[in-house]
């Protein structure tokens, strides 16, 4: 082997090392919740929620509600409101 190929491995058992040092230092990852941050928590809707919550969208849209505001109370995005026909 080369010094080059010798000072890579090395390289990497040292970040090996490291990894498996902080591994045992902190040996239960983060939560859930942590890991989602400020995301909603996603359900599915059944096919009756799914029209209910169809058909309240296209009334408010139509009386000039905000597509933001509508896209936070049903956790969806602006697109997906928009997309409502």
């Amino acid at each position: 082997m080369t010094k080059r190929q010798i000072a890579k491995l090395k390289k990497l058992v040292s970040m090996a090392q490291d990894l498996l040092e902080s591994a045992e230092a902190n040996p239960v990852g983060p939560a859930a919740s942590a890991r989602r941050g400020n995301r909603p928590i996603r359900h599915r809707r059944t096919a009756a929620e799914a029209a209910k919550m169809r058909s309240d969208i296209l009334a408010k849209r139509a009386k000039g509600v905000s597509a933001l505001s509508l896209a936070k109370k049903y956790n969806v995005s602006t697109a997906y409101i928009y997309m409502i026909k």
